[in-house]
Formats: structure tokens, sequence, C-alpha cells
């Protein structure tokens, strides 16, 4: 198996990421979901804008859960936000593996469907919509 090295800016990007997400962890674990902190945290603008749940939202609280080893209340903020993480974890640890075009489509497609499923009125699709924002 022939690997070639990370190039010198692969080297720095790399950095520049995990530095970032190491920042967005710290402010997270500072903020708990409930707190006063929190109040200052982005909102979603799609959301503000439209009254509808995009696939994202709900996902800071999400990750702040889940740094707080609250899993159950990470999942019901955003359901997708754990195998999310477990997947960018993946194609970070083996940069080499690219997503196929059959993996990709179907990617896009449970994102598209959670985003319209989490919208609708009645249950058991009203559990998928975050958490409301006090």
């Amino acid at each position: 198996m022939n690997k070639k090295p990370f190039t010198k800016q692969e080297w720095i990007t790399l950095g520049l990421l995990l530095a970032l997400g190491a920042a967005a962890c710290i402010v997270l674990l500072l903020a708990p979901p409930g707190s006063p902190r929190a109040k200052w945290l982005p909102k979603c603008m799609f959301h503000r804008w439209t009254g509808l749940y995009c696939p994202g939202c709900g996902a800071t609280r999400a990750l702040s859960a889940l740094l707080h080893g609250d899993l159950k209340a990470s999942l019901h903020n955003n359901l997708l936000l754990v195998p999310g993480c477990a997947m960018l974890a993946v194609l970070i640890v083996k940069p080499g593996i690219s997503l196929k075009r059959p993996v990709a489509v179907a990617v896009a497609a449970i994102v598209i469907g959670f985003a319209v499923l989490r919208n609708l009125p009645f249950a058991p699709f009203t559990y998928l919509a975050p958490i409301p924002l006090p």
C-alpha cells in the first residue's frame, strides 16, 4: 500500500480545524444548554426566518449536551449529530476514504428526509424537533 505523507498545507489545515474544534468544545462546556450563559450561542437563521427546522437546528445544544454526557438530550435536540460526528471522525482519521456516489446520495436523502419529517406537526415526527428554547 502506497501512502503519501501529508503536505505542509494539509498539516496546517488539520491543525487549524483541531484548534477550532477544541475552542468550540471549550465554549460549549462553559455554557451548558440551560444556563444563562447559553443565551449568546448562535440561533438558526433558517428557523427564525421560516419557522421551520433545518437539519442542523438544535445541533449546538445537542453538541453541548453530548459534551456534558447527556446522550438523551443530545439525541433529542438533533438525532443526526452523533452519527454525523462519527462519520466526520472517520473521514478525518482516514483522509484517503472518499464517499462513493451511492453513499453520498444516501446521506443526502437521509438529511433531506430528516429535515422534512422533523417539521411534520403530528406524532411521532414531533419528537424529531429540537427542545424549544426558553
